[in-house]
């Protein structure tokens, strides 16, 4: 099994644990790092968290946008003594561990803000053992101690507020890890009463509330739109810390008459022209209400993103500002008169995706017309807060900055993200849309095995707890239900590596016949408007697809070998002679892509075109690549495969397992490429 998580940990490089964290000096893997260890580096090689200091940082490491906190070992404690040192000591090795030999996650690692709540838990322990000091019977306990020690562990579990969760994951890490290495054997995390993680999928909107939020956001983003030519000069006012506020405030600050008085929030607004879209869901009579209307006008697009194009969290909280693309998907349509009759195009978002990448890997998301109007908004904002915070618009600058420096001044401020979890959002219209009796019904049909009725977040009268994770859901619940959406193209959204996986997002959807359209008399049935959204993913993701796989294989100067690597150098050379045009070759790729037979993603050693579940790639047995009908091999990655390859067996001793599998592969890539690269070469 170890040797399968090596081969995930080559598969899916660099950004969690331990494929990064490759160790400065490969032998101290096998035993206590000295002092001196790197755990952590940032992209310019600077060492940002080194076991013998007091301080790590993980940052660099991080998938999310926002930041997460350091682990400090020097706070956890008021006084530094003997036994202070020592519970520190032993829970660097404990946390060393578990970033190294615990193998966990999807992939065989550990992401950085899981050990973030692991040291939480971890901080709460050192101080539970130090505690024992007080009673004489006990004595300052080691963590050794609390993990062996059934009564002991269950006196902190009964005694302490914490993650449990994480402690039942550390437990079960620490046990992975091994008592060899460990030097102790932990008590089994099943024998205690831990809580465990819910299981439940993020629900799917009721179809009342759902529509509700496509014509509340649709509402609320016409009326912000209003605004994107003016926003950035009015917010960039407020580097002035007067600018805004009330009259009667300005007269005590010692501003001097009348004539030095900076207009008060509703002149303010009067004088950018932004009165009208500053009314409403949006009304700000005080510039100490600015911040919260700018975060909910930034929480309204973020929605309306999420609403139409199924991203994650993170992925939208990583967008950058320049974020649009335009892709012409078909040439322009023009009949005998010279009439120009169509011109579609697909407008990408792009972002990062990293749920199983491991990594922070480029993706591109198709956005309806809505997506777009919801990014200018979004840009217009940021460009005032850009200003504000003292920073270039470039791919480095965030789409949703922190509107919470209109409220202070400071030069070179840190730039933060906007904070959609504040509590200011939750007099958001979007946040009070009440559940109904009938909403409450639509859930119970939407998953059968859930017991809605006796969940008190789910309480007729409640407010709907609105999450961007359930847009996500919904979306494929309510595309798979009209029929209009196929699972190819979900999966194509929704960057999922099987399409069983959008499958399962879409579950139940046949429980519930209804859709985002109108109810039809004439029909007895919902019917979709013929300029619904779901038209258009029918049309552009196939054809996005096909783009990709066309503009990195068919336009690549870089020779191909593989199952259909060799497919389409054979196509490449019949379009350099001629004897097809590549506009053929592009309609039967996305009529391919559209009927399912065919897909596209990026391997370790160049692409794969196979559709559906591939056990090989899941188990990160990349070299099985070399002989599948559907890959596609290039020279470059493969050459670098073998580099990295060969770099890795030198950590290893020759006798052990992992030396014996990674040698192997090295062997079946190296006859690969003599085989066919080197004597094409030849």
């Amino acid at each position: 099994m170890n040797a399968v998580v090596q081969s995930i940990g080559r598969l899916f490089s660099s950004g969690q644990f331990p494929a990064t964290c490759e160790p400065d000096n490969a032998p101290q893997r096998y035993g206590k790092p000295t002092p001196d260890f790197v755990l952590c580096r940032d992209e310019p090689g600077n060492a940002m968290a080194v076991y013998g200091e007091a301080v790590w940082d993980f940052n660099p490491y991080r998938l999310s946008a926002t930041k997460i906190n350091k682990v400090k070992f020097d706070t956890v404690f008021d006084e530094d003594g003997p036994e202070q040192q020592a519970l520190i000591e032993e829970v660097k090795y404990v946390l060393y561990c578990l970033i190294y030999f615990a193998r966990g996650g999807r992939l065989g690692k550990l992401s950085v803000s899981t050990l973030g709540r692991y040291w939480l838990v971890l901080r709460m322990a050192m101080k539970f053992c130090l505690e024992q000091k007080q009673k004489p019977l006990v004595g300052t306990l080691s963590l050794q101690q609390l993990f062996t020690v059934p009564v002991y562990l269950a006196a902190f579990i009964r005694e302490k507020t914490f993650d449990q969760k994480a402690l039942s994951a550390i437990l079960q890490g620490l046990v992975r890890v091994g008592e060899e290495r460990l030097g102790y054997a932990v008590v089994n995390p099943k024998n205690f009463d831990l809580k465990k993680r819910d299981s439940n999928q993020h629900p799917v909107i009721p179809t009342r509330i759902y529509l509700s939020i496509i014509n509340l956001t649709g509402d609320l983003l016409d009326q912000i739109h209003k605004g994107v030519g003016r926003f950035d000069n009015f917010i960039a006012c407020f580097a002035d810390e007067h600018y805004g506020v009330a009259y009667s405030n300005q007269r005590t600050r010692g501003l001097g008459g009348k004539a030095h008085w900076r207009p008060n929030m509703a002149q303010a607004l009067k004088d950018h022209g932004l009165a009208s879209v500053f009314s409403g869901e949006f009304a700000c009579s005080h510039k100490i209400n600015l911040k919260r209307v700018l975060l909910n006008m930034q929480y309204v697009a973020r929605t309306v993103i999420h609403l139409y194009t199924g991203m994650r969290d993170q992925e939208v909280l990583r967008m950058s500002y320049n974020c649009l693309s335009d892709q012409v998907v078909r040439q322009v349509v023009i009949d005998d008169q010279g009439v120009e009759r169509d011109k579609p195009q697909a407008v990408n978002i792009l972002s990062t995706t990293t749920k199983f990448t491991g990594y922070k890997k480029e993706g591109a998301w198709f956005a309806p017309g809505e997506v777009v109007k919801a990014v200018e908004v979004a840009q217009a904002i940021c460009r005032g807060l850009a200003r504000l915070y003292q920073i270039d618009l470039d791919d480095r600058c965030p789409l949703f900055p922190s509107p919470a420096i209109v409220s202070f001044t400071r030069s070179s401020a840190e730039v933060d993200l906007a904070n959609f979890g504040n509590k200011s959002l939750s007099g958001s219209a979007l946040r009070a849309l009440p559940i109904q009796g009938a909403d409450l019904q639509e859930l119970a049909q939407s998953d059968p095995l859930r017991d809605f009725y006796n969940d008190p977040d789910f309480a007729v009268g409640q407010p709907w707890s609105l999450t961007s994770h359930q847009l996500r859901r919904s979306l494929a619940f309510y595309g798979s239900s009209s029929g209009f959406v196929s699972l190819p193209a979900l999966r194509t959204q929704y960057k999922h590596m099987t399409i069983e996986m959008s499958r399962y997002y879409a579950n139940h959807y046949e429980n519930l016949r209804t859709v985002f359209g109108y109810y039809d008399e004439n029909k007895k049935d919902f019917v979709l408007p013929s300029n619904h959204f779901a038209f258009e993913y029918q049309m552009a993701i196939p054809m996005s697809v096909a783009n990709q796989l066309i503009a990195d294989l068919l336009l690549s100067e870089e020779p191909l070998f593989g199952g259909t690597g060799s497919y389409m150098e054979k196509q490449k050379e019949r379009v350099k002679a001629g004897e097809i045009q590549i506009e053929d070759v592009r309609a039967d790729t996305e009529r391919r892509v559209k009927s399912g037979a065919i897909s596209y993603r990026p391997t370790l050693l160049g692409g794969c075109t196979k559709a559906g579940r591939c056990d090989s790639f899941l188990l990160g047995d990349y070299t099985e690549c070399l002989s599948c009908e559907g890959a596609i091999i290039k020279p470059e990655k493969l050459k670098a495969a073998i580099e990295g390859a060969s770099n890795e067996l030198d950590s290893y001793a020759e006798d052990s397992g992992e030396y014996q599998v990674v040698k192997s592969e090295i062997e079946r890539l190296v006859a690969f490429k003599a085989r066919l690269i080197d004597s094409m070469d030849v």
